[in-house]
C-alpha cells in the first residue's frame, strides 16, 4: 500500500539567526531542507513534498523576509542567509541533510557547500547563474521595475504588471503589512543586480556530493554556465531537464523529482 502523506498543519516558527523562522516539516528518514525561490514562499515546493516525504524527512522554511519569516533588520545577503540556514539545521539538530535549493534558493546553497563542507550529505543546486546575463537583468528591469541595486520602479511595476503585484501581495502583504512587497522587491534587487562572481577557487572547496539542475532553455541561468560550475566542482553531477526554461521547469517538476530521488537514494547508499 502507498505511504499516505499528511499535509495538514506541519508549520512551525524557530528562532534563528535573530529572526523568527517559519518552517514546514513532513515525513520521516533522512532530513532535507528545500530553499525555495526568490519573491516565493515554501509553498512554491507544495507540487512535491508528498512525493519526497513518502522516503525522507522534508523540511520547507521561509527564508528571511520572506512569507511567514521576520522581516530582516539587515540587508538580505546570500551569507546572511547561509547562516539563518545553518542556525536552523543546527538548532532543529538535523544530521547531514540535503539541501534542495532552486534560483535564489540555489544560489544560497551553492554558499552553503563552498562555506560548511561536511555540514551536509548533499546538495541538489538547480537553476543558478555565476556571471549575470542580459536577459536576466533585461527581465529584472521590464518584469520588476529593477533600475539599480536597491531601486525598483514600484509605481511602473504596478501600471505595467499587476498581477505580479497581486501574487507578491497574497504571499507577503498578508503575513506582514500592506505594501511589503515594495520591500521584498528592494530587498531582492540589492541581491540580484551585482552578484559577486565565483572563481574556480571558491568552487573546488565544494566537497560534498553536488548535482546542479537546470532547463534547456534558461536564457536568466544558461545550461552553459551550469557545465562550467560541474566542471569546477569534484564530486558532482549535471541534469539538464529539456523543453524547460527558468519558470516553465516547474511545469516539469514530476522530471526534476525523479532526479532528486535518483541522486540522493544513490549517495545515501554510498
Amino acid at each position: 500500500m502507498e505511504k499516505s502523506i499528511n499535509l495538514s498543519n506541519q508549520g512551525s516558527y524557530l528562532r534563528v539567526n535573530n529572526i523568527k523562522m517559519y518552517f514546514e516539516k513532513y515525513g520521516v528518514g533522512t532530513p532535507i531542507i528545500i530553499l525555495h525561490g526568490g519573491l516565493e514562499t515554501c509553498q512554491m515546493w507544495t507540487p512535491i513534498v508528498s512525493t519526497l516525504a513518502k522516503q525522507f524527512q522534508v523540511i520547507t522554511p521561509d527564508s528571511r523576509g520572506h512569507g511567514r519569516t521576520d522581516e530582516s533588520d539587515e540587508q538580505i545577503s546570500y551569507p546572511l542567509m547561509v547562516e539563518d540556514f545553518v542556525n536552523l539545521i543546527k538548532q532543529l539538530e538535523l544530521d547531514r541533510p540535503f539541501v534542495v535549493g532552486y534560483s535564489d534558493g540555489g544560489q544560497v546553497a551553492k554558499h552553503m557547500a563552498i562555506n560548511y563542507p561536511g555540514l551536509a550529505r548533499g546538495y541538489l543546486i538547480g537553476g543558478i547563474f555565476n556571471s549575470i546575463t542580459f536577459e536576466w537583468r533585461f527581465l529584472m528591469q521590464n518584469l520588476l521595475g529593477f533600475e539599480g541595486s536597491g531601486m525598483v520602479n514600484t509605481e511602473r511595476v504596478q501600471r505595467e504588471n499587476p498581477q505580479v503585484v497581486h501574487d507578491l501581495q497574497a504571499k507577503h502583504d498578508i503575513f506582514h503589512r500592506d505594501g511589503y512587497w515594495k520591500t521584498v522587491l528592494i530587498q531582492s534587487s540589492q541581491r540580484w543586480w551585482s552578484p559577486t562572481e565565483l572563481t574556480q577557487a571558491d568552487f573546488s572547496k565544494i566537497t560534498d556530493p553536488t548535482l546542479f539542475w537546470c532547463g534547456d532553455r534558461d536564457v536568466f541561468c544558461p545550461p552553459e554556465q551550469a557545465l562550467e560550475m560541474y566542471r569546477m566542482v569534484n564530486k558532482s553531477e549535471l541534469a539538464v531537464i529539456p523543453n524547460a526554461d527558468h519558470l516553465t521547469i516547474l511545469l516539469q517538476i514530476d522530471i526534476a523529482v525523479e532526479i532528486m530521488l535518483n541522486f540522493m537514494n544513490r549517495v545515501n547508499r554510498e
